[in-house]
């Protein structure tokens, strides 16, 4: 009887034990891409086909690192049209803008001519372009300001992700800071883990000097990209996040040593339009101290790596270890890439292609 009490006891410990301790992380997926399509409307039957092969592998959301298109009107017609195709997606979509969509906008006039299906004038047009004033004095291209203005009330009229089931995004813009213009940039979590998109494009991130109004929302958006990031950072530690993924468009990296910064070279060099996000990155990652992901586009060619990483030789741990980048495909190879979370392993993540092929 005594005995029977004490095994009833004990497997009453052992049930509620059982009832209180956390639950195991879920293991869950996302899938990233970007560049694509860029040969219209020859690359968009691919394009469907790698859609519908991202519903089929079931993420439970989608980041697009932006270039939508490879040369297009930057039109609302044109924005619109995009945005339609983020409604095949049958999950939540996640986009931050690329260059292509609006620091690289052109004239029609121009675009013609690049494409090879313009009149006489469109190529007089084209060489005119060229010329050393005319360049200096960014002839070809449209309002790019406006551009992006019509843009954001495209794709980030609401405080949520595209796609047909779109989930609820924190934005900066609503935080109560100092940039309310930045509705793109966008934060969320999952099973603890903390994302964000930070919208930084390539063609050096519209640092335009010989453009004083581009230059001075340049450097304004590096300043709102660069308190995100930090506030994202901040946000992960208060909540003893897991893991950390920033989102962004630009290939910040190139061939060549880092020195003492970084284990790869950044483009256009520390003080160039890059070099402020990249330290923002490896500072407030390292503070961090747990794995994060930085998922970039851009460069069209699939990746995965360690940039900030540099190794500090034998019987020293080398330093920025813990952040790992993330190129995705671009055009011509329209793929994309699923990312597996599993934050019971030390690693955090895994990476495998998704083919529309």
């Amino acid at each position: 009887m005594g005995g029977l009490f004490i095994n009833r006891i004990g497997g009453l410990i052992a049930g509620l034990a059982l009832f209180a301790a956390p639950a195991a992380a879920e293991r869950f997926s996302f899938v990233a891409l970007g560049d694509t399509a860029y040969n219209l409307p020859d690359d968009l039957p691919r394009y469907d086909r790698l859609i519908r092969r991202i519903n089929a592998a079931e993420p439970v959301f989608t980041i697009h690192v932006g270039d939508i298109w490879g040369a297009r009107p930057c039109t609302e017609d044109s924005y619109r049209d995009a945005l339609g195709w983020f409604s095949r997606y049958d999950h939540p979509v996640v986009y931050t803008p690329g260059d292509n969509e609006w620091t690289d906008c052109r004239r029609i006039e121009i675009l013609r001519a690049f494409a090879g299906i313009g009149s006489e004038e469109d190529q007089r047009e084209l060489a005119d372009a060229y010329r050393f004033e005319n360049a200096f004095a960014n002839t070809s291209y449209v309002d790019v300001l406006a551009a992006l203005s019509t843009l954001r009330s495209v794709f980030f009229a609401e405080p949520r992700s595209l796609g047909t089931d779109p989930m609820p995004l924190a934005r900066q813009s609503d935080s109560g800071s100092d940039f309310p213009e930045m509705v793109e940039n966008a934060r969320w979590e999952r099973d603890g883990v903390v994302f964000a998109t930070v919208h930084v494009a390539g063609s050096d991130n519209d640092f335009r000097i010989n453009d004083e109004a581009r230059f001075q929302a340049a450097a304004n958006r590096n300043r709102a990209n660069i308190a995100w990031i930090r506030e994202t950072f901040e946000r992960a530690e208060a909540e003893d996040a897991p893991a950390v993924v920033i989102a962004l468009h630009a290939g910040m990296f190139v061939d060549g040593e880092g020195g003492d910064l970084t284990g790869s070279a950044i483009r256009g060099g520390q003080a160039g339009p890059y070099g402020w996000i990249v330290f923002a990155i490896r500072d407030y990652a390292a503070r961090f101290g747990k794995p994060v992901l930085l998922i970039n586009g851009d460069f069209h060619e699939f990746v995965i790596d360690r940039p900030f990483m540099i190794d500090r030789g034998e019987g020293e741990a080398p330093l920025y270890e813990n952040i790992t980048r993330l190129q995705v495909y671009g055009a011509p190879q329209i793929r994309a890439v699923r990312v597996t979370v599993d934050t019971e392993t030390p690693w955090v993540f895994g990476f495998e292609p998704l083919y529309a092929e």
